[in-house]
């Protein structure tokens, strides 16, 4: 199953199971996907899919263009226009990757994942994330591998996309880490809003946490944290980014004051998140968590980007701030 398929059916946007496709045309349908995804960039950059949904109904490609330029045009920052060419061949290609509606030989329409990605635009900014740094890196993947005799896993800060600066000569981009080339790039913005939403959302944090069996209700009752710089602490989001998850557990517990909600980031493009406490903390150059003894920890945000051991060393000092002081 398809990765849109399968958040088709995570939405409940899909139709009835088709026949199973001949292996053929399966593995066609797979690995021609990569060069159709390199145009989602495109799409986000002129913003078609809000077009098309603020259209309401199908448009051609020269509809949409116009719609496009008009803004562009309106903004008066001497950007490039968006030719009918292009938003043409765009606008087909996001109908073959199931994005938008195409109803006749040049006219579209939103369907319900336009719709969905205009209604929730981290579900936009996602999709740049891995439509850009992912699907560079994936197509450095091979190249990097063979060039260091299949060396593997890679080293911090070395990896496909660091190679792929490399071969194209910005070297200083070439020695950074991902996120930190994203900063560069003034790409963090976008990857921050990402976060906020991600894809889609099953429920609040507290909804999902007590779906799953967790008490939260006693879980958050007893915070006796200390070595905060000032006051106590509930519960730390480590690397919240704006804090949306901390701030979906105050609106579940009111009682619960910003002091005693932390996000912890190390992010130069977040300087402030309202209803919250912002922690700078860099979890991996700093030697101990700050904050001990909270009641809650999370980690959601953050685990799943770290190498092996660096998440390892994480959850030591996770731990250590757990212990009774």
């Amino acid at each position: 199953m398809s990765f849109l398929t399968r958040l088709a059916s995570l939405l409940g946007l899909s139709s009835p199971a088709p026949a199973v496709a001949p292996p053929g045309a399966a593995l066609a349908a797979t690995v021609t996907v990569p060069a159709s995804l390199g145009f989602v960039p495109v799409a986000i950059h002129f913003d078609l899919f809000n077009i098309l949904v603020g259209h309401g109904g199908p448009a051609t490609a020269d509809e949409i263009s116009a719609i496009c330029n008009a803004r562009i045009q309106a903004r008066a920052e001497n950007e490039p226009e968006l030719s009918t060419r292009l938003a043409s061949d765009t606008l087909y290609i996001m109908a073959g990757l199931g994005l938008v509606e195409r109803v006749g030989e040049d006219r579209f329409t939103a369907n319900a994942i336009t719709n969905h990605m205009v209604a929730m635009p981290s579900a936009q900014h996602g999709a740049l994330h891995f439509t850009t740094e992912g699907l560079m890196a994936g197509a450095f993947l091979i190249k990097k591998l063979q060039d260091t005799r299949f060396a593997y896993p890679f080293a911090e800060a070395d990896g496909p996309l660091q190679y792929a600066y490399r071969l194209m000569g910005q070297s200083e981009l070439a020695e950074q880490h991902t996120y930190s080339i994203m900063e560069t790039q003034g790409r963090m913005d976008s990857f921050n809003h990402f976060m906020v939403g991600k894809f889609l959302k099953f429920g609040t944090f507290p909804e999902r946490v007590k779906s799953m069996g967790y008490d939260l209700d006693s879980a958050l009752a007893g915070g006796t944290a200390t070595n905060t710089s000032t006051g106590s602490a509930t519960m730390v989001d480590i690397g919240g980014g704006r804090g949306e998850l901390l701030l979906e557990v105050q609106a579940a517990y009111p009682h619960l004051g910003a002091e005693g909600l932390i996000v912890q980031e190390f992010n130069a493009d977040i300087d402030s998140i309202p209803g919250v406490r912002l922690m700078k903390w860099n979890y991996k150059e700093e030697a101990e968590q700050p904050v001990r003894g909270a009641c809650v920890y999370a980690l959601q945000h953050i685990l799943h980007n770290l190498p092996d051991l660096d998440a390892v060393a994480l959850l030591q000092k996770i731990s250590r701030a757990m212990a009774p002081v």
